[in-house]
């Protein structure tokens, strides 16, 4: 590349999942996209094993679910055992509500998940990786970014793009080169990581009270024992992961000594009958970038934050960042709305991974706690939660709405459910029909919505469209399925939702004057303007959310 100048679209710095689900959304929406990539291969050991039902649907927006789906399988939940060995705690998922609903929580190998999305950018030829490339210098304005750097032979390069996506990590060189901080919110504990092939049947501690669910591989165990906090989960195949807090006086290079591996792992499994994939000491942390916005410049993924893994959300965090960040270029590209209208991907996003790294926090340090007291009374007052919640928390409930940015302050932030419908006879995901645009979606059609030709103009010049859902198809209307859009509309006491691009529930209008006023809203955030939007505000209860996650430990 000596002497080149790179010009794109988006450039994207990184090509983890983060930056390979980022392209594969930048590619579908049309945009001209530059991948660069530091290293030349694909990290070949796993890092992050489980993702929610909300990043399948990203993956299926792109196409690549069906393929996904033969490379994981669900976990049905995670069980705590206490200091005295017995289950103190539990979280669940919930099966499919219908046959074209995802599972809740999914176990996948990391390698597989990056075959699978890199295979998938072959399909655009508006994509161009570039591997074996460092950045070192970026400029970046409202209008437009500059990179330098050098490839691995040491020439220089130079990329211009209109916006810039940092998916390059924690240590991520761009935010290293735009001087953006990271606020410590102030976890950090070391865990030794141990991935594994076994190869015949486990083997269980006797002084854990080992469950069913967890013995036949569809639950993750949390073991809050203050002697050795640890976790087991359930890979693909023969893969299973031990995590093991490593406590005072441990050293991380004796930790990973394969003699004092296979010691630990000795209570699980034969260690003849065990195959060491990798081993490593991570440093749990939670940090969140000062501002996730320079000019053009985005942060996504591990460059933005850092989650504590103990609800498995931080890859998730970083796929929807890439899926709420897209949809907004595309707009932005297409209508030039004003300033605000990209400034709230930091504003929606930032509180949403901050109350997921919050519940994380708390998990952790629950999970962490080596004093036998403060264990048993962690124990005691899990035991009373768990039995007053009748153990049906679910997985799912650990994800909260998003609560201020692009909604519709009193009825806005939840995500739309999964839906099947029949279009011409055959039964569909209702996010296919979607097609990533926004919609008003109703039994009703727009004339019974009383929506004025004038609005309707505006509403399709955005992007908009309208889907009528009723309980007959038609060539105009989709066909519900078992009368679940319906029922769900019913409950929500609404005649019309709008839905963003990202599947995201702008607003719930109970009337047509409320669907008039939220979609004369939405229109003037997203047409070309300078006026300030008015901030949104919370629209639930926050301190609720929190006591559901962590049942009020300290």
């Amino acid at each position: 590349m000596q002497g080149q100048v790179l010009s794109a679209d988006i450039i994207i710095v990184g090509l983890g999942p983060v930056g390979a689900v980022a392209a594969n959304l930048a590619a579908t929406a049309g945009f001209d996209v530059l991948v660069l990539e530091k290293e030349f291969e694909p990290f070949a050991l796993p890092r992050a094993i489980v993702f929610d039902a909300e990043i399948m649907r990203i993956f299926d927006q792109i196409g690549l679910a069906e393929e996904l789906t033969g490379i994981t399988r669900p976990l049905g939940g995670s069980i705590y055992l206490g200091s005295d060995g017995h289950p103190i705690r539990s979280f669940h998922s919930r099966r499919p509500a219908h046959s074209k609903a995802w599972w809740q929580s999914n176990i996948f190998y990391q390698p597989q998940l990056e075959a699978a999305l890199r295979k998938g950018l072959a399909r655009y030829p508006n994509v161009r990786i570039e591997q074996g490339c460092e950045v070192q210098s970026v400029v970046s304005t409202d209008d437009s970014v500059t990179l330098t750097g050098k490839d691995i032979s040491k020439r220089h390069f130079e990329a211009k793009a209109r916006y810039l996506l940092a998916c390059d990590g924690a240590s991520s060189s761009i935010r290293k080169c735009l001087g953006i901080g990271l606020d410590d919110i102030g976890f950090e504990e070391r865990w030794l990581v141990i991935d594994a092939y076994v190869n015949g049947s486990m083997r269980w501690p006797e002084f854990y009270e080992i469950p069913p669910e967890v013995r036949d591989g569809r639950y993750s165990l949390m073991v809050c024992d203050p002697r050795q906090p640890a976790t087991l989960i359930p890979g693909v195949g023969k893969h299973r992961r031990w995590e093991y807090m490593l406590l005072q006086g441990e050293r991380d290079e004796e930790a990973r000594q394969p003699r004092r591996i296979l010691e630990r792992l000795s209570d699980w499994v034969d260690p003849g009958n065990v195959e060491i994939i990798r081993s490593a000491v991570y440093r749990f942390r939670a940090l969140v970038a000062e501002t996730w916005r320079h000019g053009s410049t985005f942060l996504l993924g591990d460059a933005a934050h850092q989650t504590p893994p103990f609800f498995g959300q931080g890859m998730c965090h970083g796929i929807r960042d890439a899926a709420q960040l897209i949809w907004r270029l595309s707009h932005a590209f297409r209508q030039a709305p004003n300033q605000r209208f990209l400034d709230d991907y930091q504003v929606e996003r930032e509180p949403h991974v901050r109350e997921i790294i919050a519940a994380s926090v708390r998990a952790g340090a629950a999970v962490c706690i080596t004093d036998p007291e403060r264990a048993r009374d962690r124990d005691n007052e899990f035991r009373t939660t768990e039995i007053a919640r009748k153990g049906t928390v679910a997985i799912a409930d650990i994800v909260p709405p998003i609560r201020s940015g692009l909604i519709d302050a009193e009825t806005g932030g939840l995500r739309l459910p999964e839906f099947a419908v029949a279009d011409d006879g055959a039964v569909v995901r209702l996010d296919t029909k979607l097609n990533g645009r926004f919609a008003i979606l109703s039994p009703h059609d727009s004339c019974e919505l009383k929506l004025e030709p004038r609005t309707l103009a505006r509403w399709k010049a955005a992007g908009g469209q309208v889907i009528t859902i009723g309980a007959y198809g038609s060539e105009e209307m989709l066909c519900d399925i078992e009368e679940r859009f319906a029922n769900w509309m019913s409950e929500s006491k609404a005649i019309a939702i709008l839905v963003r691009p990202d599947r995201y529930i702008y607003g719930l209008a109970p009337t047509a004057s409320d669907l008039h006023r939220q979609i004369s809203d939405l229109l003037g955030q997203l047409e070309p303007g300078d006026a300030a939007c008015p901030p949104s505000k919370p629209t639930q209860d926050k301190e609720a959310h929190e006591s559901l996650l962590v049942g009020g430990a300290k």
